[in-house]
């Protein structure tokens, strides 16, 4: 669990918190919505893990108040069944859901994304690595998202997505098969994003 929280940070502070002050990366990064979603869920995810039942019943406790918190205050569900690789980050918050389905590595998630089923399919989307999901966007129903893609703001993905693209519309489509953000950003080719 631990490790994994301290990918997301790392993720977060490199991605979004490069050019800040010491206490915006190392201080304020705990005060932000997203960062505090991750976090539960992360918790969340690690309670499922323990046994007897008993003592998972006991971590869970808090578990629950703290997820109502981040539903309620926040705007963000994310249930504690979901698989997440790790480098997860939220930026912004509100109107975020997120279903039991799998994500990658390196995954962000801007506000007012939804990931989620559609009636009739029998699994919820997966999420490669490397995946950036703008403000709006919606990914629905039983597909796959490649590694390396960006899902342009307000678009509706409920279709495959290969690897390397970016998609935008309304339903969404590739635009562009050439989409190496991910890398360009490690690089250090990237600043201005």
């Amino acid at each position: 669990m631990f490790d994994l929280i301290t990918a997301d940070l790392k993720f977060k502070q490199d991605w979004f918190l490069s050019q800040k002050s010491w206490f915006t990366k190392n201080i304020r990064i705990f005060l932000e919505p997203g960062t505090i979603a991750s976090i539960v869920y992360r918790y969340g995810n690690w309670t499922r893990t323990v046994s007897p039942n008993l003592l998972r019943l006991l971590v869970r406790i808090p578990y629950f108040f703290a997820k109502a918190v981040v539903v309620t205050a926040f705007g963000i569900y994310i249930p504690s069944k979901a698989k997440i690789g790790k480098g997860f980050t939220i930026h912004n918050f509100s109107g975020i859901f997120i279903s039991e389905g799998e994500m990658g590595e390196n995954v962000i998630v801007f506000q007012g994304v939804t990931i989620g089923h559609l009636r009739g399919q029998p699994a919820p989307p997966k999420i490669g690595n490397n995946v950036l999901i703008a403000a709006g966007a919606k990914v629905l129903g039983s597909v796959t998202i490649g590694n390396n893609v960006v899902i342009g703001a307000n678009s509706v993905v409920i279709n495959d997505v290969p690897d390397n693209c970016t998609v935008m519309g309304n339903p969404a489509r590739i635009i562009s098969r050439e989409t190496n953000w991910m890398s360009e950003k490690l690089a250090g080719k990237d600043d201005n994003y």
